[in-house]
């Protein structure tokens, strides 16, 4: 039997003020019953493409959050920067976010450049 169920729902980085409420089914013949099996295989196959586009995506993506990355930022900035920036908080964020944006360039490269070489590995497999 099929159950209600909701999910806070974020836009910008923020919590809404609406959650999202939803039906929970226990099979497939249960929302094919109540959606209408054309809905349902719609929505199989629009998951089905946002799975697939995900597996890709992480392949070129680093995981790291802006927390982590935020604070390798702050361990990379040289004493130098850190005293040029001394008593301005906006040359301070300004650094931060400078330091992020060329950590999370390196990690993006990376990130490819572990996808090639896999790749170059799969290819030699196939000889």
């Amino acid at each position: 039997m099929s159950k209600p169920g909701e999910a806070v729902v974020r836009s910008k980085g923020k919590d809404l003020d609406e959650k999202a409420k939803f039906t929970i089914y226990d099979n497939v013949a249960e929302a094919v019953k109540d959606r209408g099996e054309e809905v349902c295989l719609s929505c199989i196959n629009r998951q089905s493409s946002t799975d697939a586009k995900n597996a890709v995506r992480a392949k070129y993506q680093p995981h790291t959050s802006k927390k982590a990355l935020r604070t390798e930022a702050m361990k990379a900035i040289t004493p130098e920067e850190w005293a040029l920036a001394a008593g301005d908080t906006a040359k301070l964020a300004a650094l931060i976010e400078t330091k992020s944006a060329q950590l999370l360039e390196q990690l993006k490269t990376q990130a490819v450049a572990q996808v090639e070489v896999a790749e170059e590995v799969d290819d030699d497999d196939d000889d």
